[in-house]
């Protein structure tokens, strides 16, 4: 039993291990930023709208720079060497944070760093997912799994540096673990040589049915559902009196919840419009989250909702790959991944910007603001099954394709959606 849970966790091949530190690395830094960043803004005197705008920055710099940075390493320039390159240069911007006070400059600052930041995640899949496609005895799941495991340390360990160090630790933290990202990636194996697929011999792909659009939009829907807790969750348990090392903790279990589901539930990835029912399942599960947390609740039942986050993030994303699987068209899922992510950032910046005014009038109440979007996202999923055509427009029906993911045809990880 515990020799198999081994086999499970540890990355296989020779690349593995460096594929699985440098998603590790990468990940150690969003683990301190989520929970703390908010924090070390408070410290610097912003107030909760203040906080939301600049919050709210980086999300809509991912729609905007995202395809760019990572479109980059597709104009021959090495993803090795532009991914340590881009960590670097966040690890630059983050130093730039230690003198900077006031909304605007580093409003300005973190925009300049998220653009950077948007392509490291990305192009960490390329090289993991080339290495796949060459051959490599690899498992995307297993070396992915590390990124997870590495932001659960992070929220503790950002939790311990705040409470025996204070907030300002934090801009030093995100630039370290951005360093150590950028040296991992120099580390990191490169994609084999291979020849690229001609140009303009395939016919045009299918569009993207009503069905597919709704379903797109209710997943964005429930993913924003996080949007008041991500802003001002650590805020929020701070002032009810709960420790630094203790919030550290609460953001540790979510994950423990999420990593859990991702290592024995990866499978409903391929059992293609079974996923409606799982992106349901992270709804509802969100407005029972979200309504109790508005309710400010003690510690152990707080403890009880972060558990919850495996459902409402991860039922939901693995739902969403499925959904993406059977019902994009062939030549266009990278494109409705693509357009989940903008659609995801878009909503999220909007409800950040709204849990901000509403959290400086109302406190926890914000978090009650999450529940009818969640019930918008249920309802928008309804209709999407319900207006499913015969046709996947990727040849043959939404059964049809799950089968064929079943069956290996379709072998190429999705990326996620955080």
């Amino acid at each position: 039993m515990r020799s198999g849970l081994k086999m499970a966790l540890l990355p296989q091949g020779g690349v593995g291990p460096r594929l699985s530190l440098l998603h590790a690395l990468n990940f150690l830094g969003v683990g301190i930023y989520m929970p703390f960043f908010p924090i070390w803004l408070a410290s610097r005197g912003l107030g909760d709208v203040a906080i939301s705008v600049v919050l709210t920055i980086p999300i809509l710099m991912r729609v905007v720079a995202t395809s760019w940075v990572t479109g980059l390493a597709d104009n021959r320039l090495p993803p090795v060497l532009l991914l340590a390159a881009l960590n670097g240069l966040a690890a630059l911007l983050y130093l730039a944070l230690l003198p900077a006070h006031g909304i605007w400059p580093i409003g300005l600052t973190m925009a300049l760093n998220a653009a950077a930041i948007s392509g490291v995640v990305p192009l960490a899949d390329v090289l993991t997912t080339a290495q796949i496609k060459a051959g490599a005895a690899i498992d995307y799941g297993r070396v992915r799994l590390w990124g997870s495991v590495s932001f659960f340390a992070a929220n503790l360990l950002g939790g311990y540096l705040i409470a025996h160090l204070g907030a300002g630790i934090i801009p030093l933290a995100l630039a370290a673990s951005t360093g150590l990202a950028a040296l991992a990636a120099l580390a990191a194996p490169a994609p084999p040589p291979r020849a690229r697929p001609p140009q303009e011999t395939s016919p045009a792909p299918a569009g993207f049915s009503p069905a597919f659009r709704l379903a797109l939009v209710a997943i964005a829907c429930v993913n924003a559902t996080h949007a008041a807790l991500y802003a001002f969750g650590s805020l929020h348990w701070r002032s009810l009196g709960f420790s630094d090392t203790v919030i550290g903790g609460l953001w540790a279990v979510s994950v423990v919840a999420e990593v859990a589901l991702f290592l024995f539930a990866g499978g409903i990835v391929a059992r293609g419009t079974a996923g409606f029912a799982w992106i349901a399942a992270g709804a509802v599960a969100a407005i029972i989250r979200f309504g109790v947390m508005a309710l400010d609740p003690g510690l152990g039942v707080t403890l009880l909702l972060q558990l919850l986050h495996g459902l409402t993030f991860g039922c939901a994303h693995l739902g969403a790959l499925a959904v993406l699987s059977a019902l994009a068209p062939d030549g266009r899922r990278a494109a409705a991944q693509g357009g989940l992510v903008a659609l995801t950032a878009l909503a999220s910046a909007a409800m950040t910007i709204l849990s901000g005014y509403l959290y400086q009038r109302h406190g926890s109440l914000a978090f009650l603001a999450m529940v009818p979007l969640a019930l918008v996202g249920l309802v928008l999923l309804v209709l999407a099954k319900r207006n499913l055509p015969g046709d996947t427009g990727s040849g043959g029906t939404a059964r049809s394709a799950g089968r064929a993911l079943r069956a290996g045809r379709e072998t190429a990880p999705a990326k996620g959606l955080t």
